[in-house]
């Protein structure tokens, strides 16, 4: 079973406080009061994020993947759809496995988008099962993955604002080298070199509808399928070198996560490592 959750936030308002100002309100009724503890920041504590126990990591052989997009009903459903189809053809679904999850909870508990569902229906891939979104847990999930695939710039930078803090309490780890572009993997998007020409874009931005739409949503669903088949070469690269150094899937995958050139553009400026 995962762990906690560490992420808190604590209200630093005090109860004395707050009651004082709620007479004081309704003593003068629909005067304006300014209240100095509504610009108070509140402070969110955190420590280290979940981790397996050292017994419990040596007893896991496979890798887990985490695909990541905004509301994760359109891109990273797609991309666990087609990655999953890859891993089983290519006889690895013991080896790996894949989820997919939010960094904004616009959608969560919703299922993939109607134009997702149909434009998977065409070329006969199939979706998760009972899928809904769900968010993306900072505490918990970048201890409990391998490897976080974002989709784009901005779904890179929701996740490494959070991730980044945990690098700085637990220096002893890189969790922000668990977190990867997507389009890394899609030889076209890999070889124009630019970090912005390898978003995989939002093909749902601005809700449009239409024929348009699912239009976008088909071309994105084919650069994702392409990008999968970058990602699976990948995987089974990692799969060899297990055989070669007899050892377990999820550690060589974490040895490459750790040796691949680190995005730390994305990391806020003061989260950066020296």
């Amino acid at each position: 079973m995962p762990g906690p959750t560490y992420a808190q936030s604590f209200n630093v308002r005090a109860a004395a406080a707050e009651s004082a100002q709620a007479h004081q309100n309704e003593e003068l009724g629909d005067q304006q009061v300014y209240d100095p503890m509504r610009a108070t920041v509140q402070p969110s504590f955190r420590s280290t994020p979940w981790q397996e126990t050292e017994g419990q990591e040596e007893a896991r052989e496979h890798g887990r993947l985490l695909f990541v997009s905004e509301s994760n009903v359109c891109r990273s459903v797609l991309a666990e759809a087609f990655l999953q189809r890859m891993i089983t053809e290519a006889g690895l679904a013991e080896k790996v496995t894949i989820e997919s999850k939010a960094c904004r909870d616009y959608n969560v508990g919703d299922r993939p988008d109607p134009a997702v569902l149909r434009a998977a229906g065409e070329i006969g891939l199939s979706l998760a099962e009972n899928k809904v979104a769900e968010l993306f847990d900072p505490a918990r999930d970048i201890g409990m993955y391998d490897m976080v695939l974002v989709m784009d710039k901005f779904t890179a930078s929701d996740v490494l604002r959070e991730v980044s803090i945990f690098d700085t309490i637990s220096k002893e780890n890189s969790y922000t080298r668990k977190v990867r572009r997507l389009g890394e993997f899609h030889p076209s998007l890999v070889s124009k070199g630019a970090s912005d020409d390898q978003d995989i874009g939002d093909p749902l931005y601005g809700n449009t509808g239409g024929p348009e739409e699912q239009v976008a949503v088909q071309e994105v669903a084919e650069l994702i399928n392409e990008a999968c088949r970058g990602l699976l070469a990948f995987l089974q690269g990692i799969d060899r070198r297990g055989v070669d150094t007899q050892q377990s899937f999820r550690h060589c995958l974490q040895d490459a996560t750790q040796n691949m050139e680190g995005i730390d553009w994305m990391v806020p400026p003061m989260l950066q490592k020296k």
